[in-house]
Formats: C-alpha cells, sequence, structure tokens
C-alpha cells in the first residue's frame, strides 16, 4: 500500500498528472490536505495504491470531476463563526460611516476563495443593514472568486437547504430568502450586489483598491510558502485602512505580520497599516 506514503514516487507523479492534465495546480497544497481528500476518491474507487488510482484517472475521465469536487469542498454555512460576523458589523458601519463622511461613494468587497456562495451572501445580509448602502449613498462593487466552477455555479443558483442557514435569525431568513420547493433561494437583490467569478488566488492577480477581503477556512490549505504569498497579496490588494478577515483557525506568517494590526485577535480580523519607510 503506498496511500499514506506522501513523498513516494507515485504520490508526486499523481500530483504532475492532475496539474497537466486539467490544469489544477496540485503543488500549491498541503501533502497532507491533498493525502486526505485523495484518499476519499480512492476508496470510493476501491482502489489503496496511488499508482492504482492513476489508472482509475487514465481509464475514467469522469473521475476528475468527482476528485476536484472532492479537493476543493470545503465546509461552510451562513454566518459561519457567528461572532465574526457579528464584530465585524461593527467595523463596516464604521467603514461606511467615514466614507460619506468624506463624500467617498464605493465599497470595494473581495471574498476570496468563496465556495458555493454561503460567505459572500452573508457579507451581503450585513450590508442590506445599512442604510447608506441601501439608500445609494454608498455603491457597493462586490466581487467573489473561487477556482471550482461547481461551486460557483451552486452560488450563482442561490439555493441552500435549511441546515445552511441554522446561524441566520428568523427575521434575516425571512427578509432575504424565498422558500423553493424545500429549499431556500437568496433575494434577487441579494444576488445583484456581487459578481461570481472563476480565480485561482495563487497564480492570478488579486482584486485591486478593496476596502474588505474575506478569505476565511481557505489559507490553512495553502503550503506555508504559499501562505506568505497570499498575504502579501491581500496587503497589496487592500486601501490604507481596510480589513482582511481570516479563519479562526488562520494566523497571519511572515512579513505581514508587520503590516496588519490585529483589531480583533480571536476573530482573526485585521486592519491595513500603510508600510513605513
Amino acid at each position: 500500500m503506498d496511500v499514506k506514503g506522501g513523498k513516494n514516487r507515485y504520490f508526486e507523479r499523481l500530483k504532475d498528472k492532475i496539474s497537466n492534465d486539467i490544469g489544477f495546480d496540485c503543488h500549491q497544497y498541503k501533502d497532507s490536505y491533498l493525502q486526505r481528500r485523495i484518499a476519499i476518491r480512492m476508496r470510493s474507487n476501491a482502489v489503496t495504491t496511488y499508482s492504482d488510482y492513476i489508472k482509475i484517472l487514465e481509464s475514467r475521465e469522469q473521475e476528475y470531476d468527482a476528485l476536484i469536487d472532492t479537493l476543493t469542498v470545503n465546509v461552510t454555512e451562513f454566518m459561519r463563526d457567528p461572532q465574526v460576523y457579528t464584530t465585524f458589523f461593527t467595523f463596516l458601519r464604521e467603514l461606511v460611516a467615514a466614507k460619506v463622511s468624506r463624500g467617498d461613494k464605493t465599497l470595494n468587497i473581495w471574498s476570496a476563495g468563496c465556495s458555493s456562495g454561503e460567505e459572500p451572501y452573508s457579507i451581503a445580509i450585513l450590508l442590506r443593514k445599512i442604510p447608506a448602502i441601501m439608500n445609494g449613498d454608498i455603491i457597493v462593487k462586490f466581487v467573489a472568486t473561487d477556482i471550482d466552477e461547481g461551486s460557483l455555479a451552486k452560488a450563482r443558483t442561490g439555493l441552500y437547504k435549511r441546515d445552511a442557514l441554522k446561524n441566520l435569525s428568523t427575521y434575516e431568513i425571512r427578509t432575504n430568502f424565498t422558500m423553493d420547493g424545500q429549499l431556500y433561494r437568496i433575494n434577487s437583490d441579494l444576488k445583484r450586489m456581487i459578481q461570481f467569478r472563476k480565480h485561482d488566488m495563487i497564480r492570478e492577480s488579486a482584486i485591486r483598491f478593496c476596502d474588505v477581503i474575506f478569505c476565511r477556512n481557505v489559507i490553512i490549505y495553502f503550503s506555508r510558502d504559499q501562505q506568505k504569498q497570499l498575504y502579501m497579496k491581500f496587503y497589496n490588494a487592500l486601501r490604507n485602512g481596510g480589513y482582511l478577515v481570516t479563519g479562526k483557525s488562520e494566523t497571519l506568517i511572515g512579513e505581514a505580520t508587520n503590516l496588519f494590526v490585529p483589531v480583533r485577535r480571536k476573530e482573526r480580523i485585521y486592519q491595513k497599516m500603510p508600510k513605513t519607510t
């Protein structure tokens, strides 16, 4: 069996094959993460070695679709870690108020690694609670990105099971969703707020001039070097004073530790400070 041999030649060959065949860069992820996710597909195909799984990929092209779904899947729900959103809402209102006072009419938001849309729609629910946004004093430019087309398709459709809404109040559900059979459909006004776009945050340039970047429970899957690269990308993408919100198990590393101020360390909410010369 070679299923646990992260550095054996078949595992390395498998990573190269996936990258070459479909352009999904396995080398940007931690080996331990790849091993866990690939093992799920190996069990589904009743094989125990990487060499045998390579043969599966060579003989069944449709297996790549299932593999990519497994590699990019994230546990997600509306207002995941509710205290993070409650705390962030305070900073969001202050940010909007400051923009209104100085005549800055645009609020730029990027949800990076948005999966099937629960995170950006959660932010949109908060935005609807701010009068300056609802009455048009502030124009929201909101981009949500993910590498997986399947997840983006789900986000654009905006249909969710009741369990995904468990952190929302009855009022938030009633005012932001309509029933569609046994599912809940996000209202069209929230959909119109957000542009969903395919994007590889490692290989492609960042969304620029952001006031807010949410990237929660994504960075943890990348290698340490890739994490350092991402944090600096986010820093350069943010305007001075802009906010970065990460997952509760994610911590700034590298140069970024000196460039962001943790305004709420427990909730992993950071503010960009300008570089000192």
